[in-house]
């Protein structure tokens, strides 16, 4: 067997082997979230090797394929939904074709940020999808059913008449095997958006539980009535317009309430975000400067600001100002691990190794956690050598970490470093001899070992 044709059946049996969860409740990334499902026949039995892709809508970003277990399940455990805030995911199933996604978007709050069932036709066309932060109590759900490509015109002909049939008809058992019932958003047809002081705290209520749709109506009656009395309302109606992703939108929203209120706070900010998504990386360093003279003592105001010089390529001046944010709160540990990578790509190990003793100093239980779901962050954004540094980093601080050493396997595999792989499994089977994913990781050693 090639050196080729090891690395590519062992890329495939690791991904096919899902992304681990970080136990004890990690400190997750702001912006990464997780998600999964399950993918079933037509009759409810469950589709293992079926290939699940996560794409952003808008920017040229994927990520996977993870690939469904036995039981037809997958999961992705770190998700950047900062790069992008609607996601198609999608299917691929040789000799197959999907005929209905069942989705359910609960965040933290336990609101529902969008639920519901979306039969496909021939084009198979995905719906957006845009995931909460569901925290410990909710969930970003995506399960499919799919059918042979042969019987597929009939399912979907099936699937339509059964949600005819749920239309008009009043019961609330569902059968058996069917997919859980969608949470009802309304009980009957919204009233159409009311203008005037009751209707813009109406609006305000529907942003506050997710539901950006209708209050961005409801700002916009509000704004046809009186245009230039209230300038806030501009900066509620690009807060809601940047949530569903209507960039363009947002902007203008933004810089209407600017033109209006010159003094206007967190409207550049916003702004900045905007140009940010769009890889605007100048235009948006020069919005949050202008927040900064706003807002002097806002730390996430300097981070972002970093970031953006970070992306323009403008490191001293990233370095400035992510000093500045961790000035304002020492407590965070975003800023220091934005530094350790600036210094890392200078080749400074020694400020680099400063910058991760202050993350562990942050919060010296949870630092493995920290650096671990760091590579996983890295490894969905394909920078692997980044990623490395995360995962052996977190073995460093704990050696007992079991996940880590499984994540560090796979992306040494992906860099053709078949030995430190193995290395690295087997400890991972050491650590943990009882793990649903052994057998998989044995014959992945196995093709490894040639």
């Amino acid at each position: 067997m090639t050196r080729t044709q090891r690395t590519f059946l062992a890329v495939a049996a690791a991904l096919a082997m899902g992304v681990a969860v970080a136990p004890l409740h990690p400190v997750l990334a702001e912006g990464i979230t997780k998600v999964w499902g399950v993918v079933t026949d037509t009759q409810g039995k469950p589709l293992p090797k079926v290939k699940v892709n996560f794409e952003a809508v808008d920017v040229k970003k994927k990520v996977g394929p993870v690939t469904t277990n036995k039981d037809g399940k997958f999961f992705i455990a770190a998700l950047d939904i900062s790069v992008a805030k609607k996601w198609k995911v999608i299917t691929d199933f040789p000799g197959y074709k999907t005929v209905k996604v069942h989705y359910e978007i609960i965040d933290s709050e336990k609101q529902d940020r969008g639920s519901g069932d979306v039969i496909l036709g021939t084009k198979q066309e995905f719906p957006d999808l845009q995931f909460a932060l569901p925290g410990d109590v909710g969930r970003n759900l995506v399960n499919f059913v799919m059918a042979k490509e042969a019987d597929f015109a009939a399912a979907v002909q099936a699937e339509r008449k059964k949600k005819e049939g749920g239309e008009t008809t009043a019961s609330a058992g569902a059968p058996s095997g069917a997919q859980p019932a969608t949470p009802a958003v309304a009980a009957a047809t919204p009233e159409p958006p009311k203008a005037g002081v009751e209707g813009l705290k109406k609006a305000k209520e529907l942003a506050d539980a997710g539901r950006h749709v209708e209050a961005i109506e409801g700002y916009k009656a509000y704004l046809a009535k009186d245009p230039t009395g209230n300038p806030a309302v501009y900066f509620y109606l690009g807060k809601s317009l940047f949530e569903t992703g209507d960039d363009s939108g947002a902007a203008q929203a933004f810089s209407k309430g600017v033109e209006l209120k010159p003094d206007m706070k967190w409207a550049h900010f916003f702004l900045g975000n905007v140009h940010l998504r769009q890889e605007r990386f100048k235009e948006a360093a020069g919005e949050f400067e202008k927040e900064i003279t706003l807002q002097p003592d806002f730390d996430k105001v300097w981070f972002q600001l970093g970031k953006a010089y970070v992306l323009g390529g403008e490191d001293d001046k990233a370095i400035a100002a992510f000093e500045k944010a961790n000035t304002i709160d020492p407590t965070k540990s975003e800023s220091y691990m934005e530094l350790a990578a600036i210094y890392e790509k200078r080749k400074d190990k020694a400020k680099a190794e400063e910058m991760y003793q202050k993350v562990i100093a942050v919060d010296p239980g949870n630092a493995a956690a920290v650096f671990y779901n760091l590579g996983v962050h890295a490894w969905n954004e394909n920078k692997d050598k980044e990623a490395v540094q995360a995962f052996q980093k977190a073995i460093e601080i704990d050696p007992k970490y079991a996940p880590a050493h499984k994540e560090l396997a796979r992306v040494l595999t992906r860099l053709q470093d078949f030995h430190g792989a193995v290395q690295h499994y087997q400890e991972y089977l050491k650590l943990n001899p009882q793990a649903p994913d052994a057998k998989e990781i044995l014959d992945t050693i196995a093709l490894l070992k040639g």
